[in-house]
């Protein structure tokens, strides 16, 4: 086990800054620099030794940006432009309000009260999940320009931040951005229709997987992101059961890549989803940033032991005063400091992180 120096605090000097991505919308104009710290080790190496459960040295920032991870979605992937969701290493994209195409020849419309895109509703692409193979367009892998991916975005992953890539849309997303809501809940548990989702799911999964290796292949990243919103704010789209049959056997075989190629994955998945973690666990999670109304210490308590970590949400108002921020770090690292967490703060005030920070080192080096 590695034995780390006890805290000093030159670790909260900044000592340079990592290359700006471009702005998503949720970061209007260009986003200032973000700091490194001088840190005893790098912030990539201390996620990486989180996730594989040896002793790291803090409690790692995880989430899209000021963090210790860089939010990879690179521009030449027609999702990520279509929703306005490129961070990468090019020029910054003016983008519009207009319609646009993405994978699976989509209409995606951004909303911008949501700062988010969503399909076009009311037209669904499939109404029968059996028509799939006669009806759906795949994307051409072959067309991407990945040379020019991994030249554009060189200097951009030269970083000492956790490298991850994130993509739209898992298996359920998916569904739904074919199906709209309603027609994708019916198909998961239409006995009529069930096979032919599981063979969707199956194709899917390679697919994946082989852009997952393409993007590997030319650019280095540590990690994957997938978006897969599981939940509403009053609870999940679909029963446990349903998940365990329908989902988590495709979304472990896409995990279980990730893992095989020495990397990790972080499920993004927005509601409230408390009785769906025992999928989250045995598809093999490494890390999910659970929204507020999810029961945290009743996960916390599902995930002992297991491999899923939880990137916990904000706990401290923007707005405290430095004394507050402090006295509310201190509290929250008694309850979680030595629990399966990282911390994903939006707005957090940096008396709260460095505090997080100070007492995450000092404990751990023991």
């Amino acid at each position: 086990m590695y034995t780390y120096p006890p805290f000093d605090s030159k670790e909260m000097e900044v000592i340079g800054v990592h290359m700006s991505s471009v702005a998503a919308p949720m970061f209007p104009g260009e986003m200032p620099p973000e700091p490194i710290f001088n840190r005893p080790i790098t912030a990539k190496e201390n996620l990486i030794r989180m996730c594989e459960g040896r002793n790291h040295a803090w409690i790692p920032q995880t989430g899209w940006a000021f963090c210790d991870v860089a939010n990879f979605r690179p521009r030449q992937i027609p999702d990520n432009y279509a929703t306005h969701l490129v961070f990468d290493g090019g020029e910054f994209i003016e983008y519009d309000t207009d319609t646009k195409r993405g994978w699976f020849d989509l209409d995606w419309v951004f909303v911008p009260i949501a700062g988010g895109a969503t399909v076009k509703p009311g037209s669904p692409t499939i109404e029968d999940m059996n028509e799939w193979q006669e009806k759906l367009v795949w994307p051409d892998l072959d067309a991407i320009d990945w040379e020019g991916m991994g030249k554009l975005n060189e200097k951009f992953l030269d970083t000492t931040q956790f490298r991850q890539l994130a993509l739209l849309d898992g298996f359920w997303e998916r569904l739904i951005s074919l199906m709209d809501v309603a027609g994708a809940a019916m198909a998961l548990i239409d006995e009529d229709q069930q096979d032919a989702v599981h063979a969707f799911f199956d194709k899917y999964a390679d697919f994946l997987i082989e852009y997952i290796r393409r993007v590997k292949a030319v650019c280095p990243i540590d990690g994957v992101l997938i978006h897969d919103d599981w939940g509403t704010q009053n609870g999940p789209f679909f029963s446990l059961d349903t998940a365990m049959e329908m989902l988590v056997p495709y979304l472990k075989r896409v995990v279980d890549y990730i893992h095989s190629e020495g990397m990790y994955y972080e499920q993004h998945s927005c509601g409230n989803c408390t009785k769906l973690v025992p999928a989250y666990i045995a598809a093999g999670v490494d890390w999910w940033n659970p929204q507020p109304m999810n029961d945290l210490d009743a996960i916390l308590d599902m995930a002992e032991g297991t491999r899923l970590h939880l990137a916990m949400p904000d706990a401290c108002p923007p707005d405290a005063d430095p004394e507050t921020a402090v006295a509310i770090a201190r509290e929250w690292f008694a309850k979680y400091g030595h629990r399966q967490v990282t911390i994903a703060p939006m707005a957090a005030p940096p008396a709260f992180l460095g505090e997080i920070y100070r007492l995450s080192r000092e404990a751990f080096a023991k």
